[in-house]
């Protein structure tokens, strides 16, 4: 009966030591999996854009879905591993004990077979994964272009086929031979090493005889079950070693992002809390190289200007000629080359906090579902009706607690959307980039001639790039750009009060 009961006592025992180990574990990994997701959320954050638009899309979409969890699967099973190689090592220093010369032999014997499993077998493995995970890149992007791509596709019939066979295919193709590759020497790596120790065993016994220790011996007998007692942490360990190629791949494309995820203060949003009234520019120069596939270069500047408090600039000239690049240098999108940049005559330093200056609606612009002033004040939600209305999406969107009902809307509607969002930031300086070109008659009226002017009225300072020449005459300045640079400067705003102020020039 005594008997029984430290029999159910040793293995409830093993049970609650086994379920809490692997607890821990799980917890382990889901900590260091949330650590590492969130350390890589605020390296991506932290990218210039111009850094994001070399990366790409797919390229950071894929480092967080497979890279990270890659990582995060080597934490979880570390424990075991280490665990596994203590018990493998005490072996070993117990056959030392036993007989120093035949462990000398298993190890040299084993030493080599191993590392022609390593360096012979399951480098060939190892460069298959590298294939596999370029190829896995190339998949996002192919999925990203069919769910962005859609309806081109769909119009598209011979379009559709030609990316499906020649760009999903392909690429499906090279991932499912390199895993299956992949696979292939590392089944051959695995049954290689088993192989290897069975064939050092027989080893044994035939150095055994020569040294004349017999087979049925106490020695011989203890080497044997030794080695079959290893044969399960061997096992694991070369389980592991699979996990330990994917995170070694994965932390060599996570460093290839150089990502920078050190931890940082805040930005100091006390600047943005002192009166804007100027920014100035002198010699500012940006210098754009393209390398995939074909050599391009682009280079704005060097620029120098002065922009005060409630003007409203607009940036003009023709497709190419630099504006849009030139608006996001201003606003510390893109890293300046050269060239000092001046808020309210004093030179900017932290660029994270002058970036709290702006908002825009570039091209590529997103829209999210929260309206956030950025001085934390109270949002009015009175004032955001008011507004709802004037753009004419009373019917389509509500807002609630600072929220935004829906975004999905249409192109146009979403676009007014974003102008409601950027409106209630409460920014000092707005940049828009032809937000006005695919809007209908009465909503580009309503841009130039209401929100605008609204914007000025408020204080604050607009940066337009416009097409619209039609609405030139209410500019405040009018900068023409043409090979990134600014060759001329004009204030049609002052030369109308100018001509309205002289009644002979007025009758003309």
């Amino acid at each position: 009966m005594q008997s029984a009961l430290e029999f159910v006592s040793v293995l409830v025992l093993m049970v609650a030591i086994n379920f809490s180990s692997q607890l821990m574990l799980s917890r382990l990994g889901a900590v260091a999996f949330m650590r590492l997701r969130d350390q890589l959320v605020q390296g991506i954050s932290r990218l210039t854009s111009l850094q994001m638009e070399r990366i790409g899309r797919p390229k950071l979409f894929t480092a967080i879905t497979k890279d990270v969890p890659a990582v995060n699967d080597l934490i979880i099973v570390l424990p075991n591993y280490v665990f596994n190689v203590a018990v493998v090592v005490s072996c070993l220093v117990y056959l030392a004990l036993v007989s120093t010369l035949l462990l000398v032999a298993l190890v040299v014997f084993l030493g080599v077979a191993l590392a022609v499993a390593k360096f012979g077998i399951a480098e060939r493995g190892r460069r298959r994964f590298e294939i596999r995970r370029h190829a896995e890149d190339e998949l996002f992007r192919c999925y990203q272009a069919i769910i962005d791509g859609s309806t081109e596709l769909k119009f598209n019939r011979r379009r559709q086929e030609q990316f499906v066979k020649q760009e999903v295919q392909e690429h499906a193709e090279k991932y499912r031979d390199a895993t299956l590759a992949a696979e292939l020497y590392w089944n051959i790596s695995r049954n290689w090493t088993t192989a290897s120790i069975f064939a050092g065993l027989a080893g044994l016994l035939f150095i055994s005889s020569l040294i004349g220790i017999g087979a049925g011996s106490q020695v011989i007998s203890t080497f044997v079950m030794v080695i079959f007692y290893l044969l399960g942490p061997l096992a694991t360990i070369m389980d592991s070693s699979r996990f330990t190629q994917a995170a070694r791949l994965g932390i060599q494309r996570l460093d290839a992002l150089h990502l920078d995820v050190t931890s940082k203060e805040s930005a100091d949003l006390t600047a943005i809390a002192r009166p804007f009234q100027s920014l100035s520019v002198r010699g500012l120069t940006f210098c754009y190289e393209k390398t995939d596939g074909h050599r391009e270069r682009f280079s704005v500047g060097p620029l120098d200007l002065d922009i005060y408090r409630g003007e409203l600039v607009y940036l003009v000239g023709g497709n190419g000629s630099g504006k849009t690049t030139a608006a996001k240098v201003l606003s510390g999108l893109y890293t300046k080359q050269s060239g000092t940049v001046l808020v309210n005559g004093i030179e900017v330093i932290d660029q994270e906090a002058y970036l709290q200056y702006f908002s825009a609606i570039f091209q590529d612009y997103y829209l999210f579902e929260h309206l956030i002033p950025k001085r934390g004040q109270e949002l009015d939600e009175r004032a955001v009706a008011i507004w709802v209305e004037k753009l004419n999406l009373t019917d389509k969107v509500r807002v609630e607690n600072g929220r935004l009902s829906t975004t999905s809307l249409s192109y146009g509607q979403r676009k007014r959307l974003a102008l409601l969002v950027a409106f209630f930031e409460d920014s000092d300086i707005y940049v828009f980039d032809e937000w006005a070109a695919d809007q209908d008659q009465e909503f580009r009226e309503f841009f130039y001639a209401e929100f605008l002017p609204e914007l000025k009225r408020l204080g604050k300072t607009v940066l337009a790039i416009s097409h619209d020449d039609r609405y030139f005459h209410l500019a405040d300045k009018l900068m023409k750009f043409d090979g990134g640079v600014i060759v001329s400067t004009t204030h049609p705003m002052a030369e109308r009060r100018a001509i309205d102020a002289d009644p002979i020039r007025a009758k003309v």
